[in-house]
Parts: C-alpha cells; sequence; structure tokens
C-alpha cells in the first residue's frame, strides 16, 4: 500500500466514513499501520439491506469498539419524501450524518476510501451525464463546513484486495453493489467489464489518463481566466469582454460563475443555455436549478431570484 500523502498527518484528528466493506476496512488497517491515533468511526446504517446492514453494524462495533459512532437513516423514506433516487438519498443521507459527526466531534476533516477504480466510475458517469466532461473526484474536497479526503485515490482496487488478502483482515461483502438499481452498480459490473472486454485491455487507466489530461486543460484555462477582468465591481459578467473571449472560454467562465453562486446540478444543457442569453437576440433571462435566474440587462450577466 502507500505511504500517506504530505497533506495528511498522522498527529491530526480525523473522523473515518466506514461501511464495514472491503475498501473502508482496508483504509482502518493502513490507518493503524501508519499510526493515526487521533481516529473517530462513522458508519451510518441506511436501512437498505435489514439483517445484512445490522451485521454491518454489528461487525464494526466488535472491531471498532468506542471509537465508533453509529446511526440509521431510513433511505427509502427519504427518497420518496425528496423524490430522489435511492443513490443519491443515500447520498445526501451519509453527508448530513457526516455533518452530525463533526457537530458532535468538532472534527471537519473526513477521511474516505474512494480508490482508482471509483475514480473512473465517477468519470465515465460525469462524462455520459454530460455536466462536468472528464473531472472526477478530488483528493482533497471542501463542501461547506467539511473537508473531504480521499488517501486512495490513486490506488486501483485489486491493490486493495492484495493487502486485505496478504493480512487475512476480515470485512463484509456490501451485496447491494452488485444490484442494478443504481447507474454506479452497472457501470462498475457491466460498462466497464464490457467496455475493457472490447477494446481488448483495462481501459480504467486510459479514462483517469484522460481525465488528468482534461484537468490540465482547465488549470491553463482557469489561469488565462484569472488574468482577464470579466466580472465587473459588482460581481456580474460584462459581456463585450465576455464576448471577446473563444468559445470554450466562453464556457469555462460561465461555469465557473455559475458555480460560483452554488448554482447546484448544473449541465452542460444549463451552460449552453446561458451562453445564449449572454447575446442580444436571445431571451434577457433563463431558469436556473434551485429557483434562481441568470438575467441580461445592460450589458451585463447577473443572478437573481
Amino acid at each position: 500500500m502507500i505511504p500517506p500523502p504530505d497533506w495528511l498527518d498522522p498527529k491530526g484528528r480525523y473522523l473515518v466514513g466506514i461501511s464495514g466493506g472491503r475498501d473502508s476496512i482496508a483504509l482502518h488497517h493502513w490507518l493503524v499501520e501508519n499510526h493515526f491515533k487521533k481516529i473517530i468511526y462513522c458508519h451510518l446504517n441506511h436501512g437498505l439491506r435489514e439483517e445484512e446492514s445490522d451485521g454491518d453494524e454489528q461487525f464494526l462495533l466488535e472491531l471498532l469498539g468506542r471509537d465508533l459512532i453509529t446511526s440509521r437513516s431510513d433511505v427509502h423514506k427519504l427518497a420518496d419524501r425528496e423524490h430522489l433516487s435511492l443513490e443519491t438519498a443515500a447520498r445526501k443521507a451519509r453527508h448530513r450524518f457526516f455533518e452530525e459527526c463533526a457537530n458532535r466531534t468538532g472534527v471537519t476533516r473526513i477521511l474516505l476510501a474512494h480508490h482508482a477504480d471509483d475514480q473512473a466510475e465517477t468519470i465515465l458517469f460525469n462524462l455520459l451525464r454530460g455536466t462536468a466532461g472528464l473531472k472526477g473526484m478530488k483528493p482533497r474536497q471542501r463542501i461547506g463546513s467539511l473537508t473531504f479526503l480521499r488517501p486512495f485515490l490513486d490506488v486501483r482496487r485489486n491493490v486493495i484486495d492484495r493487502y486485505l488478502a496478504s493480512r487475512k483482515f476480515p470485512f463484509r461483502d456490501d451485496s447491494s453493489n452488485r444490484e442494478p438499481f443504481a447507474t454506479r452498480n452497472r457501470l462498475r459490473n457491466e460498462a466497464i467489464p464490457l467496455l475493457t472486454e472490447i477494446m481488448k485491455r483495462d481501459v480504467t487507466p486510459n479514462i483517469l489518463r484522460a481525465s488528468k489530461h482534461h484537468q490540465e486543460l482547465e488549470r491553463s484555462a482557469d489561469s488565462y481566466l484569472s488574468e482577464i477582468e470579466i466580472l465587473d465591481p459588482q460581481g456580474r459578467i460584462h459581456l463585450p469582454t465576455f464576448r471577446n473571449l473563444p468559445r470554450a472560454l466562453q464556457k469555462r467562465s460561465i461555469h465557473q460563475f455559475l458555480r460560483s453562486h452554488k448554482i447546484p446540478e448544473l449541465s452542460s444543457a444549463h451552460i449552453d443555455e446561458a451562453l445564449e442569453i449572454a447575446y442580444p437576440d436571445s431571451p434577457p433571462s433563463m431558469n436556473l436549478p434551485g429557483g434562481q435566474r441568470l438575467r441580461r440587462k445592460e450589458s451585463r450577466l447577473f443572478i437573481s431570484l
């Protein structure tokens, strides 16, 4: 396994999201072997697999004892109440649970066991949804008051499997990972194996490599945009300056602008429509996710209710 990255301090305090599955159990033992001592583990029982979920919780209680915070959530009810997919509802429930754990402990840094194969699935998922190009997860990601840390993001799943097998560490096998109800499960269990078969090679490294190249291009674009004053003193897009940019940089700047205003669930269709709003022969406003509007007035583009 890998040594801890520079941005992880074995003397620091961390929360760890743990399910009992192979990846999070590998993370637990890796932390122990690298002398992380100020660790609090957080386990959410999603209530999706009844007796199996209860078995996961009991397994972790026996393994971790008083270092474990547990809670339960009825993800089916959350999905029905908020009109979400089970996958999205489970993710939302986990985030709320992590916030509760952070408030309870005063620790806001959360370690997660996402690895390189998870990253490839995320990149493919984002590409097919048309929301974020070839973007994947970040090793360090700030969301609200929480900072999520993913030290295994460059580690392949087979390396984790060998690590667990070599030390005979027990773990729980999550049967829901094999069920086709979740899009990511189908990408993991059907799409990526099929692509590997078609290409006659492991496609995951190429997916990861393409994403890194995409990120390099985005950083170059961001560096260029940082030298151009697109926003006026009130934080609105100055359209005469904006219209002089190449279309690719217009899309990038619009995306940054909307993200800076915390517009949720952005898609490529939203970005394309926003580009049209920037020109006078188009409608002067558009609806945005989250109930806000993007408006054009007096050579400015801005967001309002």
